[in-house]
């Protein structure tokens, strides 16, 4: 089975420059038929296998690829893991070090990220107020394993241009393979957010285990 630059991105939830990026970096399994790239399925399992990527080649289109049951948000957020002291003077920044902080991305796709967080916040910043901004790409990262919602305290407040004009002092980044789980996810923290003695509580900086207990008695409560 051969794929084309296209299907590749898709199965990836990348860009198709990224694909050419690492075309010519060498980081990527590849046939050249004059000015047409093509990719072998098997050499691509191989390479996602030793990166840690999720690469699912299975008859249903890239787009319409099978998800599981709905994760719980202290499971994504375990899956994500509690960041404290983010580096950042502005948006990018803050961003960026984020990014490289979170362990459960895949290196190889970290600077793919960041183009694609920055393009959701040009066209509408993620800043909720109240201090807080939920970045996320808005097409689904689909090399993930699985969901993760990673939370970056920053070190200082950051300029987000967020609807109330308060500087944003906490990232909750919501990353899914498929579209259902981020919407089921974002929904999740939404709840939590919506409680004014939380967000008192995110001010505190709490460490992650009271924080994931914190919000396992919230969604508890959510489905009572």
């Amino acid at each position: 089975m051969e794929l084309s630059k296209f299907e590749l991105s898709k199965y990836l939830g990348v860009e198709q420059n990224t694909i050419d990026r690492w075309i010519r970096q060498g980081k990527l399994p590849v046939s050249r038929r004059g000015a047409t790239y093509s990719f072998c399925a098997t050499d691509l399992k191989r390479w996602a296998a030793k990166k840690n990527i999720s690469l699912n080649f299975e008859k249903q289109s890239p787009l319409e690829k099978k998800i599981g049951p709905l994760i719980s948000l202290t499971k994504a957020i375990q899956n994500g893991g509690v960041y404290f002291n983010i580096q950042g003077d502005d948006v990018k920044d803050a961003l960026n070090c984020s990014i490289e902080t979170i362990q459960s991305i895949p290196q190889e796709f970290k600077p793919d990220l960041l183009v694609r967080l920055m393009e959701r916040e040009q066209a509408l910043s993620t800043g909720i107020g109240n201090g807080i901004a939920i970045p996320h790409p808005r097409t689904q990262p689909a090399y993930l394993n699985e969901p993760l919602v990673a939370i970056c305290f920053l070190e200082n407040p950051v300029d987000y241009h967020a609807l109330d004009n308060q500087s944003v002092f906490i990232l909750f980044f919501i990353l899914c393979p498929d579209l259902k789980l981020h919407l089921h996810l974002l929904s999740s923290l939404s709840f939590c957010l919506r409680d004014k003695s939380f967000i008192q509580f995110l001010k505190s900086r709490p460490d992650p285990e009271v924080l994931i207990e914190k919000i396992e008695v919230l969604q508890t409560s959510n489905t009572l």
